[in-house]
């Protein structure tokens, strides 16, 4: 369980996030979601560090974030971030291999069982046939499912995602989700843009709105035309497709007039004969740039290499001052 309390963070005197709430249950998938510059990812970079609150608290299982030491942590939270990882001349197999690093003392390689955890990994998400490709050869989408796996290959039971559909096609979008969601007793909150995906493939949302909580709770006491068109500024329908609650949005012009008639006062009269309409609706929200991975960082990432066989990674000496410059 992840828990959040009263969070509060700023850059440079300017309030990005005020008092901030909420829980994900043990085993859930909780969304974050709202537009871009509502404090998403600066919220997600707090739960793992990356940054400091200026005040509340977050905890893991009930012990707060900064009483765990770095490898403490990396056995605890796997992280899918935005930044990207330095272009080291590493394969897919070494770059996956890199999510055992928590579990693997300071002076030994790789055993067999991580091996073979980090080609399952890349198996689970459709990567196997990479493994010998040097990961800075690979596509945005190919590099995505990649760093995932390393995610997985972390066996953390928190895992945090930002964005991690970015650079996916439609299929794999679905079967990344799909995947996350199924992962049993891991709690996991994930950023995503896409409230389609968000109504189809998470438990719980939390809409984040010029840094403050605009609603939490379950998909269909969130995603309604109610909620959504004051934060979004666009018109917005709600459905039903597949088993899901799916959501149509409409023209961001119709919602520019919506809004300049609201502002407006209101008028005495009414000519004979006039007549007035008004929707809902406002600026559509820009695309994100695509997320990358880092797992938690370690406090003594372990010497080794590794490419992929049918049973598995095979380890192969000096990978420490890769490890170093990817894990921390």
């Amino acid at each position: 369980m992840i828990t959040i309390d009263q969070i509060r963070f700023g850059y440079g005197g300017h309030i990005t996030l005020a008092d901030i709430s909420f829980r994900a249950e043990p085993g859930s998938t909780l969304g974050l979601i709202g537009p871009n510059g509502s404090g998403k990812s600066t919220l997600l970079r707090l739960l793992y560090r990356a940054l400091r609150p200026a005040g509340g608290t977050i905890t893991i299982d009930a012990t707060p974030v900064g009483a765990l030491r770095g490898r403490e942590l990396a056995t605890r939270l796997a992280v899918v971030a935005q930044e990207s990882p330095p272009d080291t001349p590493i394969t897919v197999a070494e770059t996956v291999l890199l999510g055992r690093a928590p579990w693997v003392g300071a002076f030994q390689g790789y055993s067999r069982d991580d091996r073979i955890t980090a080609a399952a990994a890349l198996a689970r998400v459709g990567a196997r046939d990479l493994a010998d490709r040097p990961f800075a050869t690979l596509s945005g989408g190919e590099r995505q499912r990649v760093l995932i796996a390393r995610a997985l290959a972390q066996q953390a039971d928190h895992l945090l995602l930002d964005e991690p559909t970015n650079h996916l096609d439609i299929r794999y979008q679905h079967e990344l989700l799909s995947l996350v969601r199924g992962l049993g007793e891991t709690t996991t909150i994930v950023v995503l843009h896409d409230l389609n995906l968000a109504a189809r493939y998470c438990d719980h949302l939390v809409l984040l709105d010029n840094g403050r909580v605009a609603a939490a709770g379950r998909v269909d006491e969130v995603l309604t035309p109610e909620t959504l068109e004051p934060v979004y500024r666009i018109p917005v329908r709600r459905t039903t497709a597949f088993g899901a609650t799916q959501l149509l949005f409409g023209p961001s012009d119709d919602a520019d007039q919506h809004h300049d008639a609201a502002d407006e006062p209101p008028q005495a009269t009414i000519p004979p004969g006039a007549s007035t309409e008004a929707t809902v609706g406002g600026p559509g929200d820009a695309a994100r740039p695509p997320a990358e991975i880092h797992p938690a960082p370690a406090d003594h990432p372990p010497g080794g290499s590794a490419e992929l066989t049918d049973d598995g990674p095979v380890g192969s000496p000096s990978m420490t001052e890769t490890r170093e410059a990817v894990t921390r």
